[in-house]
């Protein structure tokens, strides 16, 4: 009878063997790995292209802007009545217009600084620099501008620089601001207030400008930045990272918006801490020198209605 056993010459064959199961196993966690990343099982390409690549930082460049624009706070705003806060550090021409056609609006917010002072649809007034200040707007009759989706603006406000000062100016000086206010109304019931912002600047371009979401010291309180010079309202309270709760915020995660990471943290996290959603990028706000205390900040209530859509064409 033959012998069952194990001899020496069976050795090299087993371990042939158990080195092809190894190198198999090896393989199908390399392709299932690679299957994750392209998008074909897992998560899904995005995420885990954010877990193993940094997002990318994109630069942004700051922009002076010499006038604020705000609604005034607790005021009720209606056809009848609209109270805003205004403020310049340079002279500047004001100005409204009741039902703008959004195709018309931003047709003339193209042309040049002299072409929208002489338009048609605006009837400006002088005004010299001064710091806030309340103003009033009102129109006879409201308008009907019918159901969503519109082809009009119920109010436009914009401020812009007397062409006595424009000489001497920077290609990237803002020259104009313009405002986009939403009055509610029964057929369409969003809330009011403004709804877009635009810059335009001396070179001619014109710019959305948005606002950030920057996380505070205290209990993760929101408020809005805008990148803009000047001394604004204050100082605010000193922003720290919601993560480490130890370095200044100095990251601006797009495309949510909300500023509240450090240079350290931001490389450990592939979703937004406050909101959840996926970092595809990111932008500066501050030196990572900057002391605390130069960081400034205007204060804005933290407000959602910014992230929902408003149904104008």
């Amino acid at each position: 009878m033959g012998s069952t056993g194990l001899t020496l010459a069976d050795l090299p064959n087993i371990f042939i063997m158990i080195g092809a199961l190894i190198a198999l196993f090896v393989m199908l966690v390399i392709l299932l790995r690679n299957m994750e990343v392209i998008g074909i099982v897992g998560e899904g390409r995005e995420d885990a292209w954010a877990r193993t690549m940094p997002p990318p930082r994109l630069l942004m460049q700051r922009v002076h802007i010499p006038f604020t624009f705000k609604l005034q706070e607790n005021a009720p705003i209606g056809y009848s009545g609209v109270n805003f806060c205004v403020s310049s550090t340079v002279r500047y021409w004001h100005a409204s217009w009741w039902g703008a056609p959004v195709r018309e609006l931003h047709r003339t917010l193209w042309g040049s600084l002299g072409e929208i002072l002489a338009s048609k649809h605006f009837k400006f007034t002088k005004s010299n620099r001064h710091d806030e200040k309340q103003m009033h707007l009102s129109t006879d009759e409201p308008l009907q501008l019918g159901p969503p989706p519109r082809n009009c603006y119920p109010l436009v406000v914009i401020l812009a620089r007397d062409e006595r000062d424009t000489r001497e100016l920077r290609p990237d000086d803002t020259v104009a601001l313009v405002s986009i206010v939403h009055i509610r109304d029964d057929q369409c019931p969003l809330p009011s207030g403004i709804i877009a912002q635009y810059l335009k600047q001396a070179n001619g371009h014109l710019s959305c400008l948005k606002q950030l979401y920057v996380t505070g010291e205290c209990g993760g309180e929101a408020e809005g930045y805008t990148d803009r010079d000047g001394d604004g309202e204050g100082e605010s309270e000193e922003a720290l990272c919601c993560v480490c709760a130890a370095q200044p915020l100095s990251r601006a995660l797009l495309p949510c918006r909300h500023a509240c990471l450090c240079a350290r943290c931001l490389p450990k996290l592939d979703k937004c801490p406050i909101c959840r959603s996926v970092i595809s990028s990111y932008f500066c706000i501050r030196n990572d020198d900057e002391p605390l205390s130069e960081l400034k900040q205007q204060r804005f209530p933290f407000n959602r209605r910014l992230f929902n859509l408003f149904h104008y064409h």
